[in-house]
């Protein structure tokens, strides 16, 4: 086996693109008003991040050319509702149930 392989692929190779937009629609909702006294710490975000991601398929990509094409599918308007949907609820469960004090 060569570990050298694996470290690299870990590293900078194998990018789960799905994570890219949660993130993104993570910043973006929570600056709206209905958000405004949503806990913002690093372990909620964190949390929030989580939540969102058990609950999307994962987007694995390797390539320049698999990154244009899984972005492509991102404007799909069902996509961009079952997104909004997860991470708005990915929200709401965390800001109920923080895992701190």
């Amino acid at each position: 086996m060569n570990n050298e392989i694996f470290n690299k692929i870990q590293q900078e190779k194998l990018h789960n693109h799905t994570e890219d937009v949660v993130l993104d629609k993570l910043e973006k909702l929570l600056t709206e008003k209905e958000f405004e006294n949503i806990c913002t710490c690093e372990q909620c975000l964190f949390d929030m991040a989580s939540y969102a991601l058990n609950t999307l398929p994962a987007k694995y990509i390797t390539t320049a050319k698999g990154d244009v094409m899984t972005r492509l599918d991102e404007f799909e308007e069902q996509s961009q509702i079952d997104f909004d949907l997860k991470v708005i609820q990915a929200i709401q469960t965390i800001s109920k149930n923080p895992s701190h004090a």
